[in-house]
């Protein structure tokens, strides 16, 4: 009993770690797939809290068993525009409550995955210094634009000023630690790591079932369709493609056009197919049930589109289109941009194009569809390379020693 008491007096405390995410552990799970991997491994030498809000998505067994969650008491619906920009503001107002929580628990480390304006900012002033943040998207850049956007950019300076007091950041691209530097944060704080990917989820399906995909969209077999995936945003561009493909479909009749997901953008998006009389090429699916199911149907594709307008932070992400499309071996076709443009090699595993640049948009694509070999070719190649970016322990290892050298710091 003596050696035991001294033995328990020797050892330090295990840290504590809270992870702040506003849709909660379910949906977290299946935006970041290693998210599950990274409780259990951080659980295994800290205490790991969980914040965010209740959603429709089941808490992956692995978080439950592994975190101590606290579900606040509201739900959030991803898939509806209007409630996700309420709850995000819900989210906003009740962060100085929960980082006091997070200081009255004794955690050591606040990590929030994702960069909602002011987030940082607030936490660090009611918690403390030891805010960890991923930089990412900037909302100021997607929704403050005309007379909002002179506010967009003072948001934008409160946060960089806060973000070179974070003793942590996480990237999505190298390129944002380079902007980052730019603006007074010490580089060695910032730690790039690119999106995971389950690749037992994402994958190349057999001919067979590619064929079933194709089919249940209506598609002939000597149809080429390029394939879009993601939350309709206003920065993805869309009505910039249905533009350029309105240019094309003349000379490339059996060109097809698979846009998979919904947001605010869904509406006019169908009233501009409407009125590009593009209703025979064009296919808007929605919402679809489960991520096998858009694994299927990006499996229905010929081309993986990965488009955004051209914001400065659309240089700072590798977008879900780009992971998912590479991981299902098609081959890509991609606005040049800063962080895309680390993982997408020219005339290797796809094509870049100028997002302000049709005529090259469209060049790009002809090329594409008039050489299946090249498409075949630069898939395989995308597959590859897929494993080697995305993959989940690499991802997971290089998330985890830094959250919890800090927290031991």
């Amino acid at each position: 009993p003596k050696a035991a008491k001294l033995f328990s007096r020797a050892m330090p405390p295990r840290p504590k770690i809270a992870l702040l995410f506003r849709y909660g552990p379910g949906d977290h799970s299946e935006l970041f797939h290693a998210m599950p991997d990274i409780v259990a491994a951080l659980a295994e030498h800290a205490e790991v809290h969980y914040y965010g809000m209740r959603t429709a998505t089941p808490v992956p067994e692995t978080i439950r068993r592994h975190a101590i969650l606290h579900g606040l008491p509201f739900r959030v619906d991803r898939t509806n525009a209007r409630d996700k920009m309420l709850k995000t503001m819900l989210w906003l107002l009740c962060l100085p409550w929960l980082a006091l929580h997070c200081r009255l628990q004794g955690i050591r480390v606040v990590y929030m995955d994702e960069t909602i304006p002011l987030s940082a900012l607030m936490v660090r002033l009611f918690f403390g210094r030891k805010v960890v943040i991923t930089v990412a998207d900037f909302f100021t850049d997607i929704y403050f634009t005309g007379i909002t956007a002179r506010l967009g950019r003072a948001i934008r300076a409160l946060d960089v000023w806060s973000w070179r007091r974070l003793p942590l950041i996480f990237t999505r691209a190298k390129n944002t630690r380079d902007w980052l530097a730019r603006q007074g944060v010490d580089p060695a704080r910032v730690h790039p790591v690119y999106d995971p990917c389950d690749l037992n989820l994402y994958r190349p399906l057999p001919d067979a079932e590619r064929a079933a995909a194709r089919q249940s969209f209506g598609f002939a077999p000597d149809d080429i369709v390029l394939v879009h995936h993601g939350i309709l945003h206003p920065n993805k561009g869309n009505d910039w493609i249905l533009r350029a493909l309105a240019d094309i479909r003349a000379e490339v009749p059996q060109l097809r056009y698979l846009l998979i997901g919904d947001g605010p953008e869904m509406k006019p998006l169908r009233q501009l197919v409407q009125e590009l009389r593009l209703e025979s090429i064009c296919t808007l699916t929605g919402w679809l049930p489960t991520l096998p199911d858009v694994c299927r149907a990006l499996n229905a594709g010929d081309i993986g589109l990965v488009m955004r307008v051209g914001a400065q932070s659309d240089d700072f992400h590798m977008t879900g289109a780009l992971v998912h499309n590479m991981a299902c071996g098609l081959p890509v076709l991609a606005a040049r941009l800063g962080g895309v443009s680390e993982v997408i090699r020219e005339n290797q595993n796809g094509l870049l194009f100028d997002p302000r640049d049709p005529a090259e948009f469209r060049a790009k694509l002809r090329t594409l569809i008039h050489h299946p070999d090249l498409r075949r070719q630069y898939g395989a190649a995308a597959r590859r390379d897929a494993q080697i970016h995305f993959d989940m322990q690499s991802v997971t290892t290089r998330t985890v020693s830094p959250l919890l050298e800090l927290a031991n710091r």
